[in-house]
């Protein structure tokens, strides 16, 4: 892999009790050593994460980036990534696929935690993937897979609006940290802590399943008893939120009184 001079030096700064990394190498860090890869500006930590573990770089990784110029969300959807938000990918070897569709949620857990310890401001998950605060998106998680001969890795975006400006004609849906505080947070202070949060969730995630996090999802569910529409596969569910299953799918309570059950797609119409 070519050096790229945009890499900013974060990793001693943020892990500096982190092993020195290898490249080019397959298999994984020992537990509890994760190499930064840093920019200043990429196109999209997401899809530079994938490329760097198509070459086999070791896993755990996480890249990060200053400035993303086509941040990308579920479905494609673009994600404004200016200067002073927290613009990461995690790149983790899983054993299977099926992991990731929880996998966003327990990242939302995991980001949630950090930023309610760290800052006071309380968070709640729009299913599957979203933090609100006051309704208003402050962070955004997409999960992906890239499948290899014998790697799953699991690619963990997540975007966190910390201290980049929020503009007028998007505060009715958005809102930042330091909009809610009225002051500026410590991005690589928060880094760090979510970094670390989010790998001994989804740790716990393989060796446990999402019962261990479904009490926590179920109370900090957003959008409780509201009508919603779901949308997946150009299909689309209506109902109120109910709560979740046990698996993390969300319950749609019908005029009826009926739940119906849906395990993929995103709430629209809310």
């Amino acid at each position: 892999m070519r050096a790229d001079p945009s890499r900013r030096p974060w990793s001693t700064r943020l892990h500096h009790e982190r092993a020195t990394p290898r490249r080019r190498t397959p298999g994984c860090h020992p537990r509890g050593s994760m190499e930064l890869i840093t920019y200043s500006n990429i196109t999209s930590t997401q899809d530079t994460a994938r490329q760097i573990a198509l070459e086999g770089h070791l896993l755990p990784f996480a890249v990060i980036a200053e400035k993303q110029s086509a941040g990308r969300g579920r479905r494609g959807k673009s994600w404004n990534s200016p200067q002073g938000g927290l613009w990461l990918t995690l790149a983790l070897a899983v054993q299977s696929p099926e992991t990731v569709r929880q996998s966003a949620m327990v990242a939302a857990h995991a980001v949630a935690s950090v930023v309610v310890t760290e800052t006071g401001v309380r968070t709640l998950v729009k299913w599957p993937n979203d933090l609100l605060v006051k309704r208003r998106k402050v962070c955004g998680i997409l999960a992906e897979t890239l499948v290899q001969s014998e790697t799953t890795t699991l690619l963990l975006g997540i975007g966190l609006n910390v201290n980049n400006v929020i503009t007028p004609d998007q505060l009715s849906h958005m809102t930042s940290l330091r909009e809610e505080l009225g002051r500026s947070v410590d991005v690589r202070h928060l880094c760090q802590n979510i970094l670390d949060m989010v790998e001994l969730d989804i740790n716990l995630l393989i060796l446990h399943g999402f019962d261990t996090f479904s009490p926590w999802m179920d109370a900090n569910l957003a959008l409780r008893d509201e009508l919603v529409t779901v949308e997946f596969n150009d299909q689309r569910e209506s109902g109120r939120v109910s709560g979740l299953s046990k698996t993390g799918a969300l319950l749609l309570k019908n005029p009826d009184g009926s739940l119906t059950e849906v395990d993929a797609g995103s709430v629209y119409d809310w």
